[in-house]
């Protein structure tokens, strides 16, 4: 009771907005612009499925964002194989205002996962590899939308959206490690260049 007199909203709780109605209402404001590619769809779905808690407003805000990925195989075998692969996925975000246009604020956000390869076992392989792509999109999202809400929370006595501070320019998504090779020989989806995406559909 005594934290709720002083103003203090937890950050955490049944989403970013949580107990925040001002921070719900921007969120329902915002629009997610398109994101390429399989993994983009993923994360596009999870970043509206939280923004979209406060109920249909008119779109006040453009939140384009762009995820990238390296891998890294693990349990490496003698003779090259490997039994585990575990992703790092980055996003850089940008909010802007739709009328004037203009960016408010941006950031960078990491999370990784990883999956098994099974001798062989291509089948079990690519449906690990599909659970981790929707963990990844999931935890991205959760970044993604708490960080706009520490944004939005900055906002005070009803000020501008202007006012919003900018972060500092993100650093460099990290470069994709060389593609690795899986027990039993390629596994769909993890041979050639990583940086288009995760797997199947995943193209440039």
């Amino acid at each position: 009771m005594a934290l709720g007199g002083c103003g203090f909203r937890p950050l955490y709780g049944d989403g970013a907005a949580a107990g925040d109605p001002d921070v719900a209402r921007e969120f329902a404001a915002t629009r997610v612009g398109l994101i390429p590619d399989r993994f983009g769809q993923l994360l596009r779905r999870s970043l509206q499925q939280r923004l979209s808690a406060g109920g249909p407003a008119a779109a006040r805000w453009d939140l384009l964002v762009t995820p990238s990925f390296a891998a890294e195989g693990m349990g490496v075998q003698p003779d090259g194989a490997v039994t585990r692969v575990r992703y790092t996925a980055t996003a850089n975000w940008t909010l802007n205002r739709v009328t004037p246009r203009e960016t408010v604020a941006n950031g960078f956000e990491r999370t990784m996962d990883a999956y098994n390869i099974q001798p062989s076992q291509f089948f079990s392989a690519d449906m690990s590899r599909e659970a981790m792509e929707r963990r990844l999109a999931e935890q991205l999202a959760d970044e993604v939308v708490t960080r706009l809400a520490m944004r939005l929370r900055n906002l005070q006595g009803g000020a501008a959206p202007r006012l919003i501070a900018p972060v500092a320019t993100p650093p460099a998504a990290p470069e994709p490690m060389l593609p690795v090779r899986p027990i039993g020989g390629a596994s769909p989806g993890l041979g050639g260049d990583l940086e288009g995406g995760i797997g199947p559909g995943l193209s440039r």
